[in-house]
C-alpha cells in the first residue's frame, strides 16, 4: 500500500475522493499519482484546436489539484499525468501494467467535454483492474476510520495478500474489523477459516444473518447499525460481489449506506 491511483475529472466530487485519497496516503505513508482523461469529439478540422483548448484547460486544473496534494504530502509523493483516451480502459491499464496498489476514485462527476464518473465508470474500472478499488460515494468526506466491515461469502479467500489493504487499513487507523456473512440456506457453510487466520493482526469479530432480506439490504443495514466508515468486498469472477451488482451500472446501489467502498481482487 505505497502507490495510489487517483482519477480525477477536476468535478467537486472527485476532489472530494482526492481529498480522501491524500489522507489515507497519509496515514499509509504511500504516494499519489493523479490522473486525467480526455476525449475530443469533434471533425477533424477542428481536431487540433479542440485537443489543445482541452489539454490546456485539463493542465490549469491539474496543477490545483497537484498543488492542493502537495501541500499534504510534498513533492516527492505526488504526481500527475493527463492522458488522451477513454476513461476506464485508461485507468485499468494504468494500475494494471504499473506497480500501484490501490486506485481510489469517485462515483459520480463533472458533465460537458469532461468524461463523466458514474456509477457506470466505477463498475467498468472494477470490471477491469486487476488492482484494488477503493470508491468514494458522492460528497463523503474524510473521517477517522474506526469500523470497518468485511462483507463475505463461504468462499474466504484463496491467498492471505488479498485481504493485505484492508489489514494494512485496519492496522495505521487502529479500526475494528467486522466480519458480515449472510447465511444463504442449507449448503452454506458459514465463513471460511482462513479469513480469522489472515485476520489475526488485526482487532476482528464475526456476525451472522439468517434473515429473509435481500443481500444488498443486508450489508447496507448492518454498515449502518454499527456505523461502519468503509465497507470491504472480494471481487470473484460470478460472485458474491455480481450477486449485489447484477443489474449493468448499479455500483452506486451499495452507497445506499454512504460510505467508501473497498473492492478486493481474487483472481
Amino acid at each position: 500500500m505505497k502507490k495510489f491511483l487517483v482519477p480525477t475529472d477536476f468535478s467537486e466530487n472527485a476532489t472530494k475522493a482526492v481529498q480522501y485519497a491524500t489522507e489515507l496516503a497519509l496515514l499509509l505513508e504511500a504516494s499519489i499519482t493523479l490522473v486525467h482523461t480526455y476525449r475530443v469529439y469533434s471533425t477533424s478540422g477542428m481536431f487540433i484546436s479542440v485537443e489543445s483548448y482541452l489539454k490546456k484547460d485539463a493542465a490549469r486544473q491539474m496543477l490545483e489539484t497537484y498543488e492542493m496534494v502537495e501541500k499534504k504530502l510534498g513533492k516527492e509523493k505526488v504526481e500527475s499525468k493527463i492522458v488522451r483516451g477513454d476513461t476506464i480502459p485508461v485507468i485499468a491499464d494504468m494500475a494494471n501494467k504499473n506497480d500501484y496498489d490501490l486506485i481510489i476514485m469517485g462515483t459520480q462527476g463533472a458533465g460537458g467535454l469532461e468524461e463523466i464518473f458514474t456509477g457506470t465508470t466505477t463498475n467498468g474500472v472494477l470490471k477491469k483492474s486487476q488492482k484494488p478499488v477503493l470508491a468514494i460515494p458522492e460528497g463523503f468526506e474524510y473521517a477517522p476510520i474506526e469500523t470497518i466491515v468485511l462483507a463475505i461469502d463461504q468462499k474466504g479467500v484463496s491467498v492471505s495478500k488479498i485481504l493485505a489493504p484492508l489489514v494494512k487499513i485496519a492496522q495505521k487507523s487502529e479500526a475494528h474489523v467486522r466480519i458480515f456473512h449472510k447465511d444463504v440456506g442449507e449448503n452454506d457453510t458459514g465463513i471460511d477459516p482462513s479469513i480469522e487466520m489472515y485476520l489475526e493482526s488485526v482487532s476482528h469479530s464475526f456476525h451472522y444473518d439468517l434473515d429473509d432480506d435481500h443481500l444488498k439490504e443486508s450489508i447496507n443495514q448492518f454498515v449502518k447499525d454499527y456505523k461502519a466508515d468503509m465497507l470491504v468486498m472480494v471481487r470473484r469472477q460470478r460472485s458474491f460481489l455480481e450477486e449485489v451488482f447484477h443489474v449493468s451500472a448499479t455500483t452506486r446501489e451499495v452507497f445506499n449506506s454512504s460510505i467508501p467502498l473497498l473492492v478486493l481482487i481474487d483472481q
